[in-house]
């Protein structure tokens, strides 16, 4: 009878340190497994809620300056990807845009190591010398940072190394992040074209781990995800 009390004695116990020990490595192992794909998956999430926001506030901002100027294509610029043109078209919709700071052709609002291509690779435009300096660049509201140039063909009818669609008149990249990395095409800088008909992400078809990675915005308004990453 009093092996038997003692039994139950100890059953009442709780659990050994032991026991609670292994539960907490339990626990971590899992954590270790599951908390950065849950992270990824809302990152991934948010950024495609994003994408999707970039091209609203450009189509609004084209839609306005039209109703303001009429259609763009009587707008006050000319052919080719120069300063002036850039500035001469930023300023007809330049008042559509909530922005916390104009940065012009400088390189004081945007980080300088450059933009990165889906494969690793640098983007061969770099923002600190004169020969790249007909990129307009502007900080948005939420901290997230455009930059412009209009396009290198023939004024309005350029199809600007196969974005995918013609008519362009100028091409917007929207980093979602701004300052903050990976600063890297498919992952938070994305490509839209302005063109007579309206505003369109990048439609490249080159949105894979071993790309550029311009046409990702396309990817992202067609299947609304970002699987090409995995």
């Amino acid at each position: 009878m009093e092996k038997l009390r003692r039994k139950f004695e100890i059953s009442k116990s709780g659990f050994t340190l032991a026991e609670v020990l292994m539960t907490l490595v339990i626990v971590g192992v899992v954590a270790a497994f599951t908390i950065p794909t849950v992270i990824n998956t809302y990152v991934e999430s948010s950024t495609v809620a994003k994408v999707k926001k970039g091209l609203s506030i450009l189509g609004q901002a084209k839609k306005l300056a039209e109703a303001q100027n009429g259609s763009i294509e009587g707008w006050d610029f000319s052919d080719g990807a120069t300063a002036e043109n850039a500035e001469k078209f930023w300023n007809y919709v330049k008042p559509y845009f909530s922005i916390v700071k104009d940065c012009g052709f400088g390189h004081d609002c945007y980080q300088s190591d450059g933009v990165y291509l889906l494969k690793g690779n640098k983007w061969d435009i770099n923002f600190n010398i004169s020969t790249s300096h007909y990129y307009y660049k502007f900080i948005l509201a939420d901290g997230s940072v455009m930059w412009l140039r209009t396009a290198i063909g023939g004024r309005c009818a350029d199809s600007d190394a196969g974005a995918g669609v013609n008519n362009i008149c100028a091409m917007f990249w929207y980093d979602v992040n701004g300052i903050k990395k990976p600063n890297t095409f498919g992952k938070d800088v994305f490509r839209y074209a302005v063109t007579v008909n309206g505003v369109y992400p990048d439609m490249n078809n080159d949105c894979n781990k071993n790309s550029n990675g311009w046409g990702c915005a396309g990817y992202i308004i067609k299947h609304n995800n970002m699987d090409y990453l995995h």
